[in-house]
C-alpha cells in the first residue's frame, strides 16, 4: 500500500513539474470549464476549484485511485451517494456532489485549505493535519491555476 501511495505522489509531483503533461489537461478539460465554473459560482464557491476536478482527474471519467476515488472530481463511493451520486463518471452528477460537498466544506475551510479538505476529509485534516499527498495536490492546483490563468487569483496570492 506503501508503494501505491508514493506512486501517487511521484505523478502528483511530475504533473507540477511537468507543464506538458497540465497542458495536456488543460486542453482536456476545456470543454467543460465555463459550464463548471458557472455552476460554482452558482453555489457561492470559488471558479477556481474547477481546477481541483483537472487535477484530480484530467477530465477523464474513467479515472480511478488505488483508495477508491472515482470519476472527474475523484469522490469516495460514500461521498458521492452522500451528495447524491450514484455514478461519479457522470459529469453532471460528479459536479453536483463536489460542489456539495465544498459547499459543506467551504463552512469550515477556504481558499488552499478548502483544497486539502477535499483530499483528506475536513475532520481528517483538522485533527491530523494535512499529508503529502494533500500538499502535492495543492501544489498541482496552484501550478493548473498559473499555466492557465498566468497567475493566482488576487485572493490566494
Amino acid at each position: 500500500m506503501r508503494c501505491i501511495t508514493l506512486l501517487a505522489t511521484v505523478v502528483l509531483l511530475l504533473l507540477a513539474y511537468q507543464p506538458a503533461f497540465a497542458d495536456g489537461r488543460l486542453e482536456r478539460c476545456e470543454p467543460y470549464k465555463a459550464d463548471v465554473q458557472a455552476r460554482l459560482a452558482e453555489n457561492g464557491l470559488p471558479t477556481w476549484l474547477y481546477y481541483l476536478m483537472v487535477a484530480e482527474s484530467g477530465c477523464r471519467d474513467e479515472a480511478e485511485s488505488d483508495k477508491g476515488a472515482k470519476g472527474y472530481w475523484q469522490l469516495m463511493p460514500y461521498t458521492a451517494r452522500v451528495y447524491g451520486c450514484e455514478d461519479p463518471h457522470n459529469l453532471d452528477c460528479a459536479t453536483e456532489a463536489a460542489i456539495g460537498y465544498l459547499k459543506h466544506l467551504s463552512k469550515r475551510f477556504s481558499g488552499f485549505d478548502l483544497v486539502r479538505a477535499y483530499n483528506r476529509g475536513g475532520t481528517n485534516l483538522q485533527r491530523k493535519g494535512t499529508t503529502k499527498e494533500a500538499e502535492g495536490l495543492v501544489h498541482t492546483v496552484r501550478r493548473l491555476i498559473k499555466l492557465d490563468m498566468g497567475e493566482l487569483p488576487r485572493e490566494e496570492r
